[in-house]
């Protein structure tokens, strides 16, 4: 047998799945393969942060907020679209949504 197909130790293989370059992803515009995209209602938004914690993309922005009482905590501002998969995450995660009151994100199928 070849070296060229000999298998190669644990020792021996690649580390798998690491990005070794930074900045790739930041720079890569992957909004434009979505067929539809979430929409954000402010008045709705109960600022629970799960669109944020569960999208892939980090395509939603914090700002600076406050509670009711006054206390510091972050808020969502805005939907970076140049980022947004449409995958949908965001949608079918929003507590607002899943109780029916209202809707606090939705998604809106985009003009081709």
């Amino acid at each position: 047998m070849t070296d060229k197909y000999k298998l190669k130790t644990w020792q021996e293989l690649p580390l798998g799945g690491v990005i070794t370059e930074g900045g790739n992803a930041a720079d890569y515009e992957t909004g434009t393969w979505r067929t539809a995209r979430p929409v954000w209602c402010s008045e709705h938004c109960i600022h629970c942060l799960n669109c944020w914690v569960f999208c892939p993309e980090e395509a939603y922005k914090l700002s600076d907020g406050q509670t009711r009482s006054g206390k510091p905590r972050k808020e969502i501002c805005e939907i970076d679209y140049y980022h947004c998969k449409g995958c949908g995450l965001c949608v079918a995660e929003c507590p607002v949504n899943k109780k029916g009151d209202a809707v606090a994100i939705e998604f809106v199928h985009e003009e081709s």
